[in-house]
Formats: C-alpha cells, structure tokens, sequence
C-alpha cells in the first residue's frame, strides 16, 4: 500500500503564529474577603450513601462473526433494555474477557452459559431459545481459541469462517482458505484492491485451487465444526434452578461456596451483577 503525503505540516509554527503580540502577562494574588486556606467540597449524605454496585457500567456490543450478530440483534429487538444489557454483559464478563487465569477463565465461563440459560428459559421461547442458546455456545467456542502474542500481550481469539446472512449452507469462505492455506495470495489480493489492479482474477485462481483441492475442504469443514459447534463438557453450574431470578442466584452462590476454587469472590461479584442488571 502506498501513502503518499503532502508537505509536512509544523504545528508548532502554526500555534506561534496565532499567539497575540500583545498578550496579557499572568498576574499571581489573592482576592481580597476571600480566605485562600482551604477549599472544601461538601458531600449530601446521600451521596455518601452511594454503593459502588450503584454506578452502572454499560457492556460493549459484541460482534464476533455476521451470524453471531445477526442472530444477537434479531432476538434481542424485542427485549427489554435490561435484558440486552446482561446479554452483552454476560459476553464480556464472561466469555471474551482480559482475564489471564485458566481455572478461573473456565468458572467465568461456566457460569455465563448458566446465565445465558437463565435469559433464554425466562425470556425467549421455542425456537428462539434455542438459536440463543446455540448463539452462545458459537461465542463460548470462539472464547476457547483465546492466545495472548509474547511480544505485544494482545490478546487474539481466532473466529469460525464467515457465512453471509442467507447464504447457502455449503458457502466456503474463500478470505477465510486463503488466509489460512496461502497468505501470501492473500497479501496479493489486498494490494491489488488497494491499488486498482486486477483483484478478480486473483480471487477466481484461488477459487479454482480451492475447488480442486480436497485436503483443503476437509480441513475447512473441520474448522467450521470446530469453531462452531456446541460446548459439550462438565458446567458445575448447570443445575441452578431458573424458576425465577433469587432463587437462582441463590442456588449459583451456594455451587460457588461448594466449586473448591481458591478464590470465588469474582464469581459472587459476577452473579451478583448480573442479578442487580435484570432487576
């Protein structure tokens, strides 16, 4: 890619040339009736009142593929503010977080698929509780492929191939084949996009290869299965009782005493949010 520039722009020399010849020099005192001592800031009891539990924190939107969000916004159109809240909040407490620890990463985890199942058996019915669910298990998926790169400490979660909204069942995300089998192909095509070359018949030679080559479907297919496919394993939170929102929470804080995990305060902190959004 190129970038091309203009000549450079001095700052420094534009703000010098707006300073007024005659500015005003900075005078240093006091106000005369007024005490300099010391300034107070005074405080209503009610403010003093005011629980760190009270200040609201709003969740990030989370996107993951063009399914994930297609399938997020369509059944959360209809739902009550505060249920797309705890949503995107279970998302980002939960699933997709900076947390580093693995065995307390795997708690978080368990317990936001608990509290999806909350939402979904209290708030969604038949067919849409069902596409929630395994909405959540595609992200829940997606969370396990979490690396953190040694160099930068960033943190890279790997996404299944991408399937446009509508698109057939058998759609093979060519971005997705070429970036994983030939990068350098891939490296090609965006320089010819970004320069107004011949991208098509890049894109149409891969497309052939692709069709050609079926080591590199069975490994795609693998990888669609794999990052998309449903969370079987152990959740110690599973049973909790979604009958209504205190009973579960209480059943959730009592698995918590019993999880043997050095330390659980995160997790009644987790729940406990959780509980105070629906409310």
């Amino acid at each position: 890619m190129k970038v091309q520039s203009t000549t450079p722009f001095d700052l420094n020399t534009y703000i010098q040339s707006k300073q007024r010849t005659d500015k005003p020099p900075l005078v240093t005192g006091t106000i005369p009736k007024l005490s300099h001592n010391n300034d107070t800031v005074e405080i209503s009891s009610t403010s003093r009142q005011l629980a760190a539990s009270d200040i609201v924190n709003h969740s990030a939107t989370y996107f993951g593929t063009v399914q994930i969000n297609d399938s997020l916004n369509r059944l959360l159109t209809d739902q009550p503010s505060e249920v797309k809240e705890a949503v995107y909040g279970i998302i980002q407490s939960n699933l997709i977080t900076n947390v580093t620890g693995e065995e307390d990463r795997s708690a978080l985890l368990e317990l936001g698929l608990t509290q999806a199942k909350y939402i979904a058996d209290n708030y969604m019915k038949g067919d849409n509780a069902t596409e929630f669910m395994n909405t959540f298990h595609q992200i829940a998926a997606i969370s396990k492929t979490r690396s953190i790169d040694p160099e930068t400490k960033a943190i890279h979660y790997d996404t299944p191939p991408q399937r446009p909204v509508g698109a057939p069942d058998d759609y093979i995300d060519l971005t997705y084949m070429m970036k994983k089998f030939e990068p350098n192909t891939l490296d090609k095509l965006q320089d010819a996009i970004m320069n107004g070359k011949d991208w098509n018949s890049i894109l149409q030679s891969f497309a052939k290869n692709v069709s050609s080559n079926q080591d590199w479907l069975k490994e795609y297919k693998e990888d669609v299965v794999k990052l998309t496919g449903n969370m079987a394993g152990e959740n110690r939170f599973e049973k909790a009782s979604t009958s209504n929102l205190a009973q579960f929470v209480q059943d959730i804080k009592n698995m918590i005493a019993h999880a043997g995990l050095e330390n659980h305060d995160f997790l009644t902190d987790n729940i406990e949010a959780f509980m105070r959004t629906l409310k």
